[in-house]
């Protein structure tokens, strides 16, 4: 079950998500400049005549190293661009770990921005900035200024990300599935003569063989932006869990206590799993299973594993675009088990241009530039995350997971936050202040830290967020 890019040109969209820390940080947003020309149908033809400068507001890590390694590339692509489509783009990003807190700011501030990276399950949320206005309606731009784009994507993904009959977002991926993995060396697995891993005892007899045997050897790459990954990896081991609305999946998030009854909500940090899995990670940061204080970067991770010195990372494997470099990488998938493979609905990761740009026609052109150049393609799919992800085909793959997955149970569901919206920007900021160091096994004695965690919870304001959510489920219709 390896895997390959999707469509032409998917892998760069779907890196410009995770290489767009490049030329400016947040607080420049501001300053950048929206032109006041158009793109208007001049005799026939596009007329590029004006030039566009652009900016493009997306997700991403926060590796300072990334960022710098990739500005050529970055000013390569501009250089294409100003050759092409006479135009120039300015990447601000918000880093992963980071959502939560940073991304409600950008609406609630009217920042200025001409493409920005938008999903369901973000806070807010897609379809809530679409109702309100926030988003330019595409249906009758795309085929004109974005050819590619809108022959490519499968008029099902299209229809999967509108909003009441309107397209106010493109889709990133033609599929994708929530593919929580352990992904983990297959020669280390051969040295010490053991099965494919299936559970997290073996999980633990894998890196407890690193930790005796392989001295430079780390067995975890991870860091505070990837925690939420141990996170996921709870939620998918329980049976009945089934992330669901209310918080962002960028923090920790809400489930369903059953995946028959989904307007039955719960938050797992107060469950009996949370606490002993608390336990559970203080064990393995105690044991060192990852690098206690010495947390990496992100492309520090890849490389490691990359070069020999990492044993194994955290990630949906449906977040790596072009597969495996190397096939001596095999994965443990959290949620095959017990039939938890989630088919995510295309509104889950999606560009939308600002109703304010004043140039939403050649910032289609821009996207669907980077979507159809193959050179670009080349040089920035692989991106941010180094070489280790590309070239291994994904037919297989992709002919599996559609074959045991499910259905998101809350594709079609809108969570209207604004009567919560203090309490969730609370819970946001208690989660990192509290969860993030929990998962990471760095807050001391497990069980005085959770339960000092549930309180700031509940003063926080998350049973009302709950009950929100749940009475929203039960009068829902599942539409949009």
């Amino acid at each position: 079950m390896r895997r390959t890019s999707r469509r032409k040109g998917n892998g760069v969209l779907t890196i410009i998500i995770i290489l767009v820390g490049i030329l400016i940080g947040y607080g420049v947003l501001n300053k950048s400049i929206i032109t006041s020309s158009s793109t208007p149908i001049v005799d026939g033809e596009i007329d590029t005549s004006r030039y566009v400068k652009l900016s493009m507001l997306l997700a991403g890590p926060p590796s300072t190293e990334a960022i710098m390694a990739y500005k050529d590339s970055i000013a390569q692509l501009n250089n294409k661009l100003k050759d092409s489509i006479n135009a120039n783009v300015e990447i601000t990003y918000i880093p992963f770990d980071e959502m939560g807190r940073e991304y409600p700011k950008i609406f609630s501030s009217k920042e200025t921005y001409d493409v920005v990276y938008a999903s369901s399950r973000a806070h807010p949320g897609y379809f809530k900035l679409a109702e309100q206005e926030n988003f330019k309606e595409l249906d009758e731009l795309l085929p004109i200024y974005a050819k590619n784009i809108w022959a490519n994507i499968n008029p099902a993904v299209w229809d999967d990300a509108k909003y009441k009959g309107k397209i106010y977002g493109i889709p990133l991926e033609d599929v994708k599935y929530r593919a929580n993995s352990f992904i983990y060396r297959e020669d280390l697995l051969e040295k010490y003569e053991m099965e494919p891993l299936m559970s997290l005892e073996d999980m633990k007899e894998f890196m407890d063989n690193l930790l005796i045997d392989e001295v430079d050897i780390t067995p975890i790459g991870i860091n505070e932006s990837s925690a939420i990954r141990l996170y996921d990896m709870l939620v998918d081991l329980n049976a009945d869990w089934i992330p669901a609305p209310g918080l962002p999946q960028s923090s920790l998030y809400l489930v369903s206590k059953s995946k028959d009854n989904i307007t039955d909500i719960l938050f797992p940090v107060f469950s009996n799993e949370f606490m002993e899995f608390a336990k559970e990670m203080k064990d393995w940061a105690d044991k060192g299973y990852w690098q206690g204080e010495a947390l990496m970067d992100d492309s520090t991770i890849m490389k490691n594993l990359d070069s020999g010195k990492g044993g194994s990372i955290f990630g949906n494997i449906f977040d790596y675009s072009n597969g495996f470099l190397d096939q001596n990488l095999k994965f443990f998938c959290f949620g095959e088990k017990n039939q938890k493979v989630i088919k995510e609905s295309a509104a889950k990761n999606l560009l939308s241009i600002s109703a304010e740009s004043r140039n939403a026609e050649r910032a289609l052109m821009v996207i669907d530039f980077i979507m159809n150049d193959e050179e670009l393609n080349s040089l920035i799919t692989y991106g941010i995350q180094g070489q280790i992800f590309k070239g291994i085909k994904q037919k297989d793959m992709l002919d599996y997971y559609e074959s045991i997955s499910i259905e998101d149970p809350y594709a079609k569901f809108t969570f209207d936050a604004s009567a919560v919206e203090e309490e969730i920007n609370n819970v946001i900021r208690i989660n990192s202040q509290y969860g993030i160091p929990i998962l990471l096994g760095k807050a001391g004695d497990p069980v005085t830290a959770v339960n000092k965690y549930r309180e700031k919870l509940k003063a926080a304001g998350i049973e009302k967020i709950i009950d929100a959510v749940e009475e929203q489920l039960k009068t829902s219709t599942f539409v949009y």
